[in-house]
């Protein structure tokens, strides 16, 4: 079957992210004999869009959604109607069924499947269901039922075949036909994938929802494979999408002495959790060719960090961060500000001891966005902050009652005190002009790591 992947993520900021999940369905369809064509909307002019489907003429595209908005608040950007711009003008010209999936249509299934008027949708890893369905279009529709994690339209209704976690698929990402070039010069990184699912239970986060709970990993061999290959093709700089790298740390450990037995000369970033880290570790991330770690912190209160659901305490995180900070490893702490109980004291405690900590740059997110079916979203109905039927689809933060005005005064103070802290949703030192400063300067890769330039 002729498949064509389109990717309609825009999104410049904070970098370009190359859409390594339709690299993921590329690889697992080619491998199963199907023809797979590639519109990528960040790097491509959509004018070419028509050219291209009137060329190909594809028999089933494949739109995969990555976010619905920037999850910044109090500038939220919401992307649902360029996305119903971008699926109005793909139906006109491919004249074929649309399937969505992706991160951000796994976290709103049915509300974005009636939205953009597709007539499937995949939940969760794409590779196994989206083959599947491809081959039962084939076979004239038959076997829809079997499709494991599918939306499907019958009787004038969505239906769901049911909801499991899949276990990682054999193929690797196959980035033919991807103009990864563009991001690179655009100031992106290669991104690669080692493990799937996250065990832990912090109260507004999707990744469980997304990629379930029971963590998945790809043999070490086969992650060096695919670093070798970039590297074969002069790609030196790579940035690890898992939610947390360095969890388990005997396996962040295997990848590092895998890269140092390979002769990899790779410069790489990743997310992490402050928690697990210990001496060994920072020197292989380090001789691998770790560029810096960002930690996924939240909150340094203590009384936060367990209304949070997080699982390390503020010792640890201290701990940590001075490791980090003796072996030299650039290390950021990512704060999401407004978690439930949060109020000015919990606030301050959070800055005092990051101020402490000394990290080379801190991500401050004020507002949590709220994703349906996690803790927040139950507590955030239970305390009356969502009306019944709320349209979830329409970005709504959590936000306890009276801390915006106190957020109206920090922000600004931490700001100004701070050279090295950047506030997405203020647009403080992330905005398109700054970003596109560093990039003409040569700056590739997390613009946290370059705020000193």
């Amino acid at each position: 079957m002729r498949i064509l992947l389109v990717s309609p993520n825009e999104e410049l900021l904070p970098d370009p992210v190359f859409p390594l999940g339709l690299a993921c369905l590329a690889g697992a369809l080619r491998a199963r004999g199907h023809e797979c064509r590639v519109f990528d909307l960040c790097v491509e002019p959509e004018a070419e869009l028509d050219a291209l489907a009137a060329a190909f003429a594809p028999e089933l595209a494949a739109v995969s959604i990555r976010n619905v908005d920037n999850v910044a608040w109090p500038r939220t950007v919401r992307y649902l109607p360029r996305y119903r711009e971008l699926c109005a003008r793909l139906r006109a010209a491919a004249r074929c069924p649309l399937v969505l999936g992706g991160a951000g249509f796994s976290l709103f299934p049915r509300q974005l499947m009636a939205a953009l008027g597709a007539d499937f949708g995949v939940v969760g890893s794409g590779e196994v269901p989206l083959a599947a369905l491809a081959e039962s279009l084939e076979a004239g529709g038959r076997g829809l039922e079997a499709v494991p994690n599918l939306l499907y339209r019958a009787g004038g209704r969505i239906r769901a075949t049911g909801r499991r976690t899949l276990p990682l698929p054999e193929t690797a990402p196959d980035r033919a036909g991807f103009r990864l070039d563009r991001y690179l010069a655009a100031g992106g990184m290669a991104n690669v994938q080692t493990r799937r699912g996250c065990p832990f239970r912090c109260v507004y986060c999707g990744y469980p929802l997304i990629e379930g709970r029971r963590q998945r990993r790809r043999p070490v061999p086969e992650v060096v494979a695919e670093l070798a290959g970039l590297a074969e093709q002069g790609i030196d700089e790579v940035f690890f999408v898992d939610s947390v790298f360095n969890h388990p740390v005997d396996y962040a450990k295997a990848i590092c002495r895998g890269i140092l037995a390979a002769g990899l000369r790779l410069r790489w970033t990743c997310y992490g959790a402050p928690r697990d880290l210990d001496a060994e570790a920072v020197d292989l991330f380090l001789r691998s060719g770790c560029m810096g770690i960002e930690f996924g912190t939240d909150t340094l209160s203590p009384r936060m960090l367990g209304a949070m659901g997080k699982a390390f305490t503020a010792a640890e995180a201290a701990r940590v961060s001075a490791l980090c900070r003796r072996a030299g490893l650039p290390f950021c702490h990512a704060i999401l500000a407004g978690g439930p109980g949060e109020d000015r004291e919990s606030l301050e405690e959070t800055v005092d001891r990051l101020e402490a900590l000394e990290p080379d740059a801190v991500v401050f997110m004020t507002g949590i966005r709220i994703i349906p079916g996690t803790r927040l979203h139950e507590i955030a109905r239970a305390e009356g902050l969502l009306e019944p039927g709320a349209d979830m689809l329409e970005a709504r933060f959590y936000l306890p009652p009276g801390l915006a005005e106190t957020l109206d005064e920090l922000v600004p103070r931490l700001a100004r005190r701070h050279k090295n802290w950047i506030f997405p949703g203020h647009a403080v030192r992330c905005s398109p002009e700054l970003a596109a400063r560093l990039r003409r300067q040569g700056v590739r890769g997390p613009l946290w790591l370059n705020l000193g330039r």
